[in-house]
């Protein structure tokens, strides 16, 4: 079997194998992988035909010749197609105008002798000769070819990131492959030069593995080193090679003058020994190579290495998470970037931080659920470290189609190049979303492994730095009780000894305004003195209302921090809704406001403390009032038995005003927090849900910024002891 039969067969078989492979690899639905697999099937066709013209073959109806040819009219048509389904074109006139000609073509190769006629010997090989139409198929396959790699030469001057390099590994292979190929065609006009001949066909099974890797592997190696590294191979396998051929071939005279039969020792020597070396001497300068070539990407990988051990020194999340996304982006090159951290409170994965050009339209918004079927399938797939846009569509392609056009949207709107999972032990703690490279240049596998190592850090500073800040929330809870434990001690003497002056002081105001109109009514005043009694008068209002306002949040502390004086009892809830609306009758007849009550008569008594739960209430409906200030407001109260728990009771206050951003929504219970600028105390609804907590109930709130706030207040029914 010589070099043309044999290079031949293997190129028959792996393109059948690799067809096959693709199908498989791919979806059956998928036109790219069908397509893919029609040009291999048809490229094995021709090759195994050639298999069969052997020296002195005679065929005197050319059959091997017409099946063989086959193949060879289809290849450049599946070519064409193959290169616009990859590129994403459904150019359907280039399409029907070149299965046409390929139809036209298999007409006349099958049916007419205008197209082969026999065959003819060479003493290695035979082969079919054309006549008549021929030259015409082969201005079709040549137009076809540079149809279909100008195609591709132009898509990869103006796409980026993995595609790119996708094109870039086709087109190059493309060009090989095809150089090979052209061996048969020059045969056929009987010209046949060294090298292509008689070694060119081997370049056709290397195209096509070439092109299998860049479809159906998306972790690629960037190109400029695949390149890199296979001309460093040849060019010291060349060396090591060349030299005892070289030494075989030129200096055999010369030495067997010397040694004799024995002359072959010498080549045979020299190859052993350069052959021993060359590895050793292969990744020197490979190292050499591309150190000098990749200067720019080790020096970030080192840097990206150091700071993987400087972020477990920061112990300021906010902060930490800031340094990630700096350095990250500027040492890699990246166009945006963002960090989404779990908030277990809601559930939700919370956009902390961002770098680059926001998009205008979100998918996400600012929070992701952790029911997303794309965080599921980070959850899934946490063994596997960073993964790259083209791999997560394929997982939703293979797995879950149903949610393929969800996840590309939100892939799409995030502008996700590579998705970073950061895992401690099970649970998702974060996640990086990196755009693309500001260079165009892919994410490398180098890239991939180092980034793995770098979220395992992220993940590890990210527990620490949440870890600190909790201490520091409990430290500080800690201290706020000290200081609550204090003012309960204090509140009784503050009271008394603030509510006298404050008495004083609005008593003797109320006494100045109704002696100084009593004394004036009969007096001939003008009107200028008219207007500087009502002004008195009016002033005198307002700090009688401050002394109130005062009066009254010296009694709120002291509610807050004084224990309850009494044990629970039962308790009508109508009732303590009734009195707290009563108190609150000011607030809600000077804002003009609407209420609708609707408590069921025959609901069952709470378990509680009377007072206690009427001060809850006020202090809700009171900042109700204040949330629809300024509007036409509408409060409503209902009650009923809870849904979940028939054991409690259920009620519900809404308002129509300004409502609660989502942000302010975790921190309305805490003490002191008010979105009231100076006019508010920050006691009110902390006191609130203290008081409800202590009776063993809960409390909720809905809010929609611009429509109303709605609280939620569970509260256990009473129960007789038995």
């Amino acid at each position: 079997m010589n070099h043309f039969t044999f290079s031949a067969l293997l190129t028959s078989i792996t393109t059948f194998l690799l067809g096959f492979f693709v199908l498989f690899r791919g979806r059956w639905e998928k036109r790219l992988y069908q397509t893919f697999a029609l040009y291999c099937f048809s490229i094995s066709l021709w090759s195994f035909c050639v298999t069969k013209f052997t020296p002195n073959f005679q065929d005197p109806t050319a059959l091997w010749g017409k099946f063989l040819h086959l193949g060879a009219i289809l290849i450049p048509a599946f070519f064409v197609h193959f290169v616009l389904e990859f590129l994403g074109e459904r150019n359907k006139k280039i399409l029907i105008v070149t299965y046409l000609l390929a139809t036209v073509f298999l007409i006349f190769n099958f049916f007419t002798n205008l197209f082969i006629k026999g065959t003819v010997n060479k003493p290695a090989y035979s082969y079919p000769n054309p006549t008549g139409v021929y030259p015409l198929y082969f201005i079709f396959f040549v137009l076809c070819v540079i149809y279909g790699l100008y195609k591709l030469f132009i898509a990869s001057l103006v796409t980026s990131g993995i595609k790119r390099n996708q094109i870039r590994y086709l087109l190059w292979s493309s060009v090989l492959g095809y150089l090979g190929g052209l061996k048969n065609f020059m045969i056929l006009i009987d010209l046949e030069v060294f090298p292509i001949y008689p070694y060119g066909t081997y370049a056709i099974p290397f195209y096509t593995m070439v092109v299998v890797y860049a479809i159906v592997t998306y972790r690629l190696m960037d190109i400029n080193v695949a390149i890199t590294k296979g001309t460093v191979f040849a060019v010291v396998y060349a060396f090591v090679l060349g030299i005892p051929v070289g030494v075989g071939f030129w200096g055999k005279p010369y030495i067997s003058d010397r040694l004799g039969p024995n002359w072959w020792l010498v080549p045979v020597g020299m190859a052993i020994l350069l052959a021993s070396l060359g590895p050793t001497i292969y990744g020197f300068i490979r190292r050499r190579t591309e150190a000098a070539l990749f200067k720019q990407r080790q020096k970030y990988q080192e840097n990206l290495i150091a700071l993987s051990t400087q972020m477990t020194l920061t112990k300021d999340l906010r902060s930490l998470l800031v340094y990630i996304i700096r350095n990250v982006t500027r040492e890699i090159g990246i166009s945006h970037a963002r960090i989404y951290l779990l908030d277990k409170k809601i559930d939700e994965y919370v956009r902390e931080v961002r770098y680059g050009k926001e998009r205008r339209v979100q998918f996400f918004g600012d929070s992701i659920p952790k029911s997303a079927p794309l965080l599921q399938m980070l959850l899934r797939n946490r063994d596997i470290g960073p993964l790259l846009r083209e791999e997560v569509i394929g997982y939703f392609e293979t797995n879950e189609p149903g949610h393929i056009k969800e996840v590309e949207r939100q892939l799409r709107s995030m502008g996700a190049a590579i998705l970073l999972p950061a895992f401690i032990g099970d649970e998702l703690v974060a996640f990086l979303v990196l755009g693309s490279k500001r260079s165009k240049e892919i994410y490398t596998p180098d890239d991939l492994g180092m980034f793995k190592i770098l979220a395992g850090q992220a993940a590890l500073a990210i527990e620490n730095a949440q870890f600190y800040q909790e201490l520091k929330e409990s430290q500080a809870t800690v201290l706020q009780a000290a200081k609550l434990s204090s003012i309960g001690e204090l509140a009784t003497g503050f009271a008394h000894q603030i509510d006298n002056p404050l008495g004083i002081i609005s008593l003797g105001c109320q006494l100045c305004g109704r002696e100084l109109a009593e004394d004036l009514v009969g007096e001939n005043l003008t009107e200028k003195g008219k207007r500087v009694i009502l002004k008195v008068q009016e002033r005198l209002g307002k700090i009688v209302d401050t002394t109130h306002k005062a009066a009254d949040l010296v009694q709120r502390i002291r509610g807050y921090a004084k224990p309850a004086d009494k044990d629970f009892e039962p308790v009508e809830l109508n009732s303590v809704i009734e009195d707290a609306l009563n108190l609150a009758q000011y607030q809600i007849s000077q804002g003009g406001f609407s209420v609708v009550k609707d408590i069921p008569e025959e609901l069952p008594k709470i378990r509680g403390i009377g007072v206690h739960l009427e001060q809850a209430f006020l202090n809700m409906i009171i900042n109700a009032c204040e949330a629809m200030a300024g509007k036409k407001g509408e409060l409503r109260i209902s009650a009923g038995l809870g849904e979940d728990d028939p054991c409690r009771v259920r009620v519900n206050l809404t308002d129509n005003g300004c409502g609660i951003s989502k942000e302010n929504l975790k921190k309305l219970f805490s003490l002191f927090f008010t979105t009231k600028g100076p006019s508010g105390t920050g006691v009110g609804l902390s006191m609130a849900y203290r008081i409800v907590k202590d009776h063993g109930g809960d409390i909720d709130v809905e809010s929609t910024v611009g429509e109303g706030t709605k609280f939620n207040i569970y509260l256990p029914i009473w129960k007789e002891k038995r």
